[in-house]
């Protein structure tokens, strides 16, 4: 059975194709006469042509940006088969925009995952999927549809080994296969002013993100509408359900939270965001669940570049958190404040933070990772009083100079330690363990082969249990423009 979702894409493809060929027959200039005849210009050759549909390649899964994070990948590529099936990238330029800068993408992903817990329990599944990714041109550079398809199916997944957030956990089966219209959507603009999206999509706005660290995203229904009026960005929406990166099917906004007893609410979402000054960005937004909780969130940073070697980065970020109207997940106000500052020469980068919780909650994130310094790879150090430092070092093998004998492109090592003390459970008052991780994070933008990376991660963490929690990830992404 065709969902409504696909169906209301379909008639939207079909409706823009007869209503731009009919716009450009009845608009049809007349053939000049031969005296005023001007020269055809002449045919812009391929390259020209391919120039004009470079994707930029997006291997790596987004990685909050923490003390310190793996540099995302921005390697322009051309899509597949424009370039090899003759004629293709030259005829589709002959067609309506709707038709001619329309895109496919495929991105393929190999996950293995295996944690070892501090109770000697285990968490592991190996998995291969990733997306399949449909996106329009714009119709009289004002409406475009997408739709983008995700899968996740199992390799090797035992039963008494499930938690790894890689498949879906169905009854009887907790680590099924996932498969799913992640996204289908469709967009009204108005030059950079305003950019109008509805039904299912991506959003990454602070608490709102998509969460890819495993094999498929959150995404999101409802309707956002977001631009820029100089000097301010903004986006403000309103949305009813997510899709969370393990599952199959969207839930309502308090139930992702965790409400029980059948309660439906939605999500309020306001951000304003601005560059002020060169290098300085601010950046304020507030995610209201009526009844459920409001949480605000807001963070300033300023990058500096000292020398033409040397630059220096500094942040602080905000959050207030707290309960709302009914309160269905019971009454409860938390903060949480957390900074860094970074210095970063000759391709190695060096940073230290520091994070403080308010000790009437942990906070809740149950619409992505949370945006702070401290998303480390097993814990965010964001439980009640908790208060917690860290450091971090990061070295780019490819453009750093520090080591002019060790060229690697593509290549960089991440490390990173945080220690959180002082939390208590916030219901009984009871302190709670010291908690330390290590993390090490490589990442290989593969030469020679644009769009593919390996990535090894791995995390030690050690709290009350017997043992030290361990947890290794390999992860191969393969980033494909198509069409």
């Amino acid at each position: 059975m065709t969902s409504p979702g696909l169906q209301l894409v379909a008639a939207a493809l079909v409706l823009a194709g007869i209503t731009t060929a009919e716009a450009q027959t009845s608009a049809s200039p007349p053939t000049p006469t031969p005296e005023t005849a001007a020269a055809p210009p002449s045919a812009p050759t391929k390259n020209e042509v391919l120039s004009r549909h470079l994707h930029l390649l997006t291997p790596q899964e987004p990685t909050p940006e923490g003390i310190l994070a793996p540099e995302p990948s921005v390697e322009p590529a051309a899509p597949l088969l424009r370039r090899l099936i003759p004629g293709l990238a030259e005829d589709m330029e002959q067609l309506p925009p709707f038709l001619r800068d329309t895109s496919v993408k495929l991105h393929l992903r190999s996950f293995y995952f295996d944690r070892l817990n501090s109770n000697n329990t285990q968490n592991e599944a190996w998995a291969f999927g990733g997306s399949l990714a449909y996106r329009s041109g714009w119709l009289w550079d004002t409406f475009a549809v997408g739709a983008v398809g995700y899968t996740s199916q199992p390799l090797y997944a035992p039963q008494d080994t499930g938690g790894t957030n890689l498949l879906h956990p169905s009854p009887g089966n907790p680590q099924d296969s996932i498969l799913v219209l992640g996204q289908a959507y469709g967009q009204l603009r108005y030059k950079e002013y305003a950019l109008l999206t509805g039904y299912r999509q991506i959003i990454n706005e602070g608490y709102l993100n998509p969460d890819d660290s495993r094999m498929v995203p959150n995404t999101f229904e409802g309707v956002t509408i977001k631009g820029t009026i100089d000097p301010i960005s903004y986006n403000v929406g309103y949305l009813t359900a997510i899709k969370l990166r393990q599952d199959n099917e969207f839930h309502n906004m308090a139930e992702a939270a965790g409400v029980v007893g059948g309660q439906n609410r939605g999500l309020v979402l306001t951000r304003l965001s601005s560059e002020p000054l060169p290098g300085l960005s601010l950046y304020a937004a507030n995610y209201l669940v009526p009844d459920v909780f409001n949480t605000a969130y807001g963070y300033g940073e300023y990058t500096h570049d000292l020398t033409s070697d040397l630059t220096f980065k500094i942040g602080l970020q905000g959050t207030d958190q707290r309960s709302v109207g009914a309160a269905f997940l019971g009454n409860f106000t938390t903060w949480n404040v957390n900074a860094r500052a970074i210095l970063v020469w000759r391709g190695l980068g060096v940073g230290a933070g520091f994070s403080a919780t308010g000790e009437g909650s942990a906070l809740q994130t149950p619409y992505g990772d949370a945006p702070g310094y401290f998303t480390f790879q097993e814990n965010n150090f964001d439980r009640a009083r908790e208060q917690a430092w860290g450091v971090a070092a990061r070295y780019d093998f490819g453009p750093g100079t520090l080591l002019p004998r060790v060229r690697i492109p593509g290549l960089s090592l991440l490390v990173r330690y945080a220690e959180g003390r002082n939390a208590i459970n916030a219901s009984t008052g009871v302190g709670l363990p010291t908690v330390r991780e290590g993390d090490l994070d490589i990442i290989w933008n593969i030469p020679g082969v644009p769009g593919l990376q390996f990535r090894f991660r791995n995390a030690y963490v050690a709290d009350s249990g017997a043992r030290i929690t361990r947890a290794f990830r390999i992860i191969l992404n393969y980033d494909l423009p198509a069409l």
